[in-house]
This record gives structure tokens, C-alpha cells and sequence, in this order.
């Protein structure tokens, strides 16, 4: 038998390489991780011969068989699989080039086959089976979200508040796959799919891939990034329309394509349009379809021949055209008529970070992130009146801020000076009035700025999906739980196929204590994305949320935790243990850290900690040691938390979180109205007014401070509001949580409080 007749995959590293589906995936969330055909052949062919030393010729024949090809191409698709397996030019974890000679693919690679596979599977499904949906018809919430195909999310817990699944919103490329990223499996399907419904009386417009006929593979990007560009163009300037996202729509990539008519069916769209991109040397020719889906009629055609400079106003002349034969009006003046630049090469370069943005994630190094800010900084270099570029550079940058890679107030300043620069040039640009509120809401956390940005933004015809999705964080912070739903329930109407909506809404109704409902949302992930890690952990997270089962949650993080070193998910780490009572295991674990302080993952444990940059490890072994009733070594740590804090410059962005751990420091020492005193400076530093779910954040971390502080009353007082506000702390975060339930288990006020929750939890059928 041949092998590939039973081979699933490869594994190496944090990759696998799927050789059924052909797609390289990343064992940490399971997101297929894009890219074009031959680059996967390379790969693949180098996996298969690991260990040997392949010479060009050889390695050129077995990608190009029977085709005379430059050996650039070649070099291409190595640096393109350096670059996707986070491999720099002086390392050697994957690829080693041998001067001269050839390539050796040098990790360890395990075989995976259909028989070990199920095997694996059948143990997951016996430690963790999705319940089914409980019985009842589908909200309209619901229906819009079943069976999206889908990259996968990020890992965000749902402890706490869980905000970042819509703070990524900021990261707004998170979950806009490019060629090849949707796994063929993860298709939608007659039997799975549903259709949704346009707003009445708007055509809905579907925009397939468009297949890439460059002679050079190099060029793949300019099809996928002038896909990106129409898509975008026409959204924004033919309200009359509805287009639906290029995230969802990428994932009708497939070889053989799948019919027109079930791509009409299956997005409820009245309209496709179909095309081509072929570039070579100078030349650019681009040739579009539009089919009416009810008829199976082509409306029109067009081949749009262009020299590069002339090829930068591409989107502007078909968004007229598709305007014009759908006899609908085209808005913007002319501002909206400039080109985004008349630089081919600044064009390369924007086009080439948009699609290099699919690669990040709160845990990718800081070089990864500066990689795709230096393509946006060369673009400017090359033409300071893109506004366009400095609207996305913003946005990485605001990106790196929120993320805590950089806090610093000269960054503060970049990311504001972008800001600025775009608004200058493009004063009613979408993006640029988008970008600006990001910067309102997630680095100054100015929300009512924010949610006018956004607001204007709309009315000059933002149609991005992950953008407005960014509105619905301003709105949850603010307090406003029902308009976020419906929000979420519009964006999901323009990008069914998004799994990172799909989360945000799963988010929302969990805040607003619609537990059911929440979970629904994310099982229905789940039964198109089995082995999503990150919808796995967000399933488990729900049930013990409003149940107190760790079951799942356990078993999902001991799976992430094969392919992720403990530091990175060290926050979920430490609350499933300490909520477990394995302290020991939490020392242990808390002995292989060596570094004094880490970065904080924003939205992992308690939620909202966007850019405040380190914490101390120390904070964390403070309250281990507190679990463990070691008085001295947790006034050892007290000292180290106290010590990081005098080293930090306080900002106004950061003040309360400084003061939280100056409470916590106080708090291992043993010095209580001292820690009473910081913690009530952090509740003044964070109100609800400012930030809805950062007061939650500071509320529930300073009850804990009351609780080991003497405090018991000022406690409890503050677990009744967390218990009852929206948004707020959910049942067994206050019930189950050692950081409460420890030094407060006397007290009858906190134990009727636990009884009612328990009740509530009794009665909660998941």
C-alpha cells in the first residue's frame, strides 16, 4: 500500500504538515498557516527526505517536473518557508543550506497515519466530548455563526473577562487568511453551511480568490493583496451593497473549485464575481466576471490592462464598474478617488505586511512584529503621502502597545504621530478615522473618543468587519452588553466564515451571563474545527466559569502545553492549578521560571491588562506561597514585587496597574493597611467609567487583596457587585477561587454569597 493512501501528517517542531489536505498547520492552535502550492511542495518534499542532503536540480525536478524554471524560484520558496517557520538566516532549527550544494531538513519529524491518529483522537473524545447543543431552535446570533469555516483563534481564557478575542480586533489581521490558509475539510458544505440573509433590498456580493497566472511565484502576494484591496474598496464605497469579507471568502480557495452555485447558496449572495491576476516585468492585466447567482447569467466582463504605476488605481475603477452595472451609487468624493500611492514599490511593500499579518498573534516574538512594521516604514520612506500606510503602521503599532511588547511614552508618541499623519492626508479615509480609534480606545482608553472614531469611520463607509468588531470592544467596555451582541450579530452577516468574530460573540454572551447560548457559539466552532486548541480552551473555560468543572479546561491545557513552553501560558497555568489546589505543581512550575519578570499576555487569566508592559514573577510566587501558608517566603517575594515597581516609570496608562502590585507586594509582607490603601488607590486609578472591564480586572484582584488583608466586609462587598454587574466576575471565579475562598471561608456573609452562586451554578445546564 502506498504510504499516502494512510499518511495524515508530520510533525515537527510547533508544525505538522497535513499531506492529506496539503496544508502546513501550527500544532499550538491548529490554524492552517498559508501558503501557495508550490512553496508547500517544497516543503513537503524536504519533510519526506529529511536528514538527506537534496541538491537544487534534484529539488527543482521534484517541484517543477517537466518545466524549465530560473533556480530564484527556488530560493524564493526557501526564504518563504524560513520566514513562515520563524526561522532567521543564522538559524538552523529546520533548514540548513549547504553552499553549493543543496538543502537538509534537519528537525526531528514524527509520521503521523490514519490508524495513530484516530487512536489519538479517540482518546481526546473519551477525556473531552462536546456536549451537544441543548435543544431549541437557533438564535439568529447562532444560525449566522454555524459551521463558519475558520482559522483558529488565539488562545484567550475566559477567566476574568476575556476581553481579548475583540482587543485583537486592534490586531485586526489576526484572522484574515490569505492563499491556501483554510483547510479543504473546513469548507463549508451543503449539509453544514448556512445561508445568511442580505439586509432586505441590498444585492450581496461575493468575490472569489482570484487565481494567480504570474509566471513568477514570487508574485503570488500581488494577487492576494489586490484581492484584499477590491474587496475593501467596494465595501467602502458602494453602500448599497454587501460584500462579504475576504476572510470568509478565502476560504472558498480550493483545487477543484467548488460550483458557483453552492458558493451563491451557501452565502446567501445574489452576485459573484470571479477572476485572474497575471503580473510580469511592468505589465499587470486583471480579468473580472460578474454572475448574477440566481440566473447563472455573466453580467460582464472586463480585462483591466495596466502598466504597475497605472495598476495602483485597480480598485477605485472596479468598484465603479461593479457600481455601475449593479446600478448602484458610488459614494466619496474626490479624496476617495486619490490612489493610496503612486509608488509601485510602496504599493509592493503595503501589499506584502497586509498579508504578512496573518502571522501574528500576542505570542509571536517582538521580530515578527517589526518585520511588518519595517515593510510599512519603507513603504512611507518610499512615498510620505500614503496615508493609507501609516493608518496600518498605527495600527501595528498600537498592536505592539496593547500587547505589552512596547509601553514606553515614545512609542505613545509614534503610534499618535502616525495617527496624526493619516488624518492630515486622508482626513475621511475609513481606516485612517478606524486607526484613530484604536488608539482612543486601547492606548489612551479614551472609549466615548473611541466609539465617535468609529462612529465617523462608518459614516465614510467603513465596511471592515475586524474594524467594527474593534467597535464592539469600545462598546463592552463601556458598559453596553446588548449593543455589542448586535453588533457582532451584523458583522457576522459580512464575514460568516470568521472564526475570531465567532469568539468575540461567544465572549459577549458570556459576559452577559448567556452561558447557553455562549457555548452553543463555540461547539458550533468546534464541530467544523475539532482540534482548534483555542476553541477547545474557550469551551472549557465557559463550563467552569459557570459550573466549577475544570475537566475540560485540564485536559485542553495539557494539550496546548505539548507544543507550549509553561512561561507562555503561565497566567492559565496558574489559575487551573491554584483552582485545582495542586500547589505543589504550581511551586513546581513556578521553579523552572528563571526570568525575574515576563511579559504580560493581555486577556489570558484576568483579562484586561493592555499595555502595562512586565509583571514580576515574584507576584506570582507571592501568592503561592500565601496558598501554602509560607509566610516567609512570601515576604521574600513581597520585597521583589516592590522592588520591580520602583524600577517602573509610572504613566498615567499604568498607574493603577503599578499600584495592584504594590498592593500584592504589601499584602506577602504583611503590611495590610498599607495594602488596603494601595488597593483602594487602584479602584480609583480604574473605575468603571473608564473602562468597564479593566474595573473588573482591578475589582476582583482587589478583593482579593481585602481578603488576605484583614478586609472582609470591603471583600465581599465587592464580590456581591462583580457577582450582579454586567460585565463582571462569573460564578466560580468567585466560589472556587483560592484567592477568596481561602481566607474568607468563615465568614457568613461570603459563604451565603457562595451558596447562592453554587445554586445558580446547580441550575446552569450546559
Amino acid at each position: 500500500m502506498d504510504d499516502r493512501d494512510t499518511l495524515i501528517a508530520y510533525e515537527f517542531g510547533e508544525f505538522y504538515v497535513d499531506a492529506a489536505q496539503r496544508l502546513l498547520r501550527s500544532r499550538v492552535g491548529g490554524e492552517s498557516i498559508p501558503l501557495t502550492s508550490k512553496v508547500f511542495e517544497t516543503l513537503l518534499y524536504l519533510v519526506e527526505h529529511r536528514g538527506e542532503l537534496i541538491d537544487k536540480a534534484t529539488l527543482m525536478q521534484a517541484i517543477w517536473p517537466n518545466v524549465i524554471v530560473e533556480e530564484n524560484n527556488l530560493n524564493q520558496n526557501i526564504s518563504t518557508l524560513r520566514r513562515v517557520l520563524g526561522e532567521s538566516a543564522t538559524e538552523h532549527r529546520f533548514i540548513v543550506t549547504v553552499p553549493g550544494r543543496g538543502y537538509r531538513f534537519v528537525a526531528g519529524v514524527k509520521t503521523l497515519t490514519a490508524a495513530s491518529v484516530q487512536s489519538t483522537e479517540s482518546d481526546a473524545t473519551a477525556r473531552s466530548t462536546p456536549a451537544a447543543p441543548p435543544a431549541g431552535g437557533d438564535t439568529p446570533l447562532e444560525a449566522r455563526s454555524a459551521k463558519s469555516p475558520a482559522r483558529t483563534m488565539v488562545l484567550w481564557g475566559l477567566a476574568g473577562t476575556a476581553l481579548a478575542l475583540i482587543a485583537g480586533s486592534f490586531l485586526w489581521f489576526f484572522a484574515r487568511p490569505t492563499a491556501d490558509s483554510t483547510p479543504a475539510s473546513a469548507a463549508p458544505t451543503a449539509a453544514t453551511s448556512i445561508t445568511p440573509s442580505p439586509a432586505a433590498g441590498k444585492p450581496r456580493l461575493a468575490i472569489l480568490p482570484f487565481k494567480n497566472l504570474s509566471p513568477d511565484p514570487a508574485n503570488a502576494f500581488f494577487a492576494d493583496g489586490l484581492h484584499e484591496e477590491i474587496v475593501s474598496t467596494i465595501a467602502q464605497r458602494v453602500p448599497g451593497l454587501e460584500v462579504i469579507s475576504r476572510t470568509t471568502m478565502m476560504s472558498y480557495r480550493r483545487d477543484p473549485p467548488m460550483r458557483l452555485a453552492e458558493v451563491a447558496r451557501e452565502l446567501g449572495a445574489s452576485h459573484l464575481i470571479e477572476g485572474s491576476v497575471r503580473r510580469e516585468a511592468k505589465i499587470v492585466r486583471l480579468t473580472l466576471q460578474l454572475i448574477d447567482a440566481r440566473t447563472d447569467v455573466h453580467l460582464w466582463s472586463q480585462n483591466y490592462d495596466r502598466t504597475l504605476t497605472d495598476s495602483l488605481t485597480l480598485q477605485s475603477d472596479v468598484a465603479s464598474e461593479v457600481a455601475s452595472q449593479l446600478s448602484l451609487q458610488l459614494v466619496g468624493g474626490p479624496e476617495s478617488a486619490i490612489p493610496r500611492t503612486r509608488s509601485p514599490e510602496a504599493y509592493d511593500l503595503y501589499l506584502k505586511a497586509l498579508l504578512a499579518r496573518q502571522f501574528l498573534n500576542p505570542f509571536a516574538t517582538v521580530e515578527r512584529y517589526r518585520d511588518i512594521e519595517g515593510l510599512l516604514s519603507r513603504a512611507i520612506a518610499l512615498d510620505p503621502s500614503f496615508a493609507s500606510a501609516y493608518a496600518q503602521r498605527a495600527t501595528f503599532r498600537g498592536a505592539m502597545f496593547a500587547f505589552n511588547y512596547d509601553v514606553s511614552e515614545e512609542w505613545v508618541r509614534r503610534i499618535r504621530e502616525d495617527v496624526d499623519a493619516g488624518l492630515r492626508l486622508a482626513p475621511r479615509e475609513p481606516f485612517v478615522l478606524a486607526a484613530e480609534a484604536g488608539y482612543w480606545s486601547w492606548v489612551e482608553r479614551d472609549l466615548p473618543r473611541a466609539l465617535a472614531s468609529y462612529e465617523s469611520a462608518e459614516m465614510n463607509g467603513l465596511a471592515e468587519p475586524m474594524f467594527l468588531l474593534g467597535k464592539s470592544g469600545a462598546l463592552i467596555r463601556s458598559g453596553r452588553l446588548d449593543e455589542t451582541v448586535r453588533l457582532i450579530e451584523r458583522v457576522m452577516t459580512l464575514d460568516p466564515g470568521n472564526p475570531f468574530i465567532l469568539g468575540g460573540s461567544a465572549v459577549a454572551l458570556s459576559l452577559d451571563h448567556r452561558a447557553a447560548e455562549a457555548l452553543r457559539v463555540v461547539n458550533r466552532g468546534l464541530e467544523r474545527f475539532p482540534e482548534n486548541a483555542a476553541l477547545r480552551l474557550m469551551r472549557a473555560q465557559v463550563i467552569f466559569a459557570f459550573t466549577g468543572q475544570t475537566d475540560e479546561w485540564r485536559a485542553a491545557l495539557d494539550r496546548v502545553g505539548e507544543t507550549t513552553g509553561p512561561a507562555t501560558l503561565l497566567d492559565q497555568h496558574f489559575a487551573l492549578l491554584r483552582i485545582e489546589h495542586r500547589y505543589a505543581e504550581l511551586q513546581s512550575l513556578l521553579d523552572g521560571i528563571s526570568a525575574n519578570s515576563t511579559r504580560v499576555i493581555a486577556g489570558q487569566g484576568y483579562g484586561a491588562f493592555f499595555g502595562v508592559g512586565q509583571r514580576p514573577t515574584a507576584e506570582y510566587r507571592g501568592w503561592t506561597a500565601l496558598f501554602l501558608k509560607d509566610s516567609a517566603t512570601a515576604a521574600t517575594q513581597g520585597r521583589a514585587v516592590l522592588e520591580f515597581v520602583a524600577n517602573q516609570m509610572e504613566t498615567e496608562r499604568n498607574a493603577w496597574f503599578l499600584h495592584l502590585l504594590t498592593a500584592e507586594g504589601l499584602t506577602f509582607l504583611g503590611q495590610r493597611e498599607r495594602a488596603i490603601a494601595a488597593a483602594r488607590n487602584t479602584l480609583e486609578l480604574m473605575p468603571q467609567s473608564r473602562d468597564a472591564l479593566g474595573s473588573v480586572s482591578a475589582a476582583q484582584a482587589t478583593a482579593g487583596i481585602y481578603a488576605w488583608s484583614g478586609a472582609p466586609d470591603e471583600a465581599v462587598a465587592l464580590l456581591e457587585e462583580l457577582s450582579s454587574t454586567r460585565p463582571g466576575l462569573l460564578p466560580a471565579w468567585i466560589t472556587r477561587d483560592p484567592l477568596y475562598a481561602i481566607p474568607l471561608a468563615q465568614g457568613p456573609r461570603y459563604q451565603a454569597l457562595v451558596d447562592r452562586l453554587e445554586a445558580q451554578m446547580r441550575d446552569t445546564k450546559l
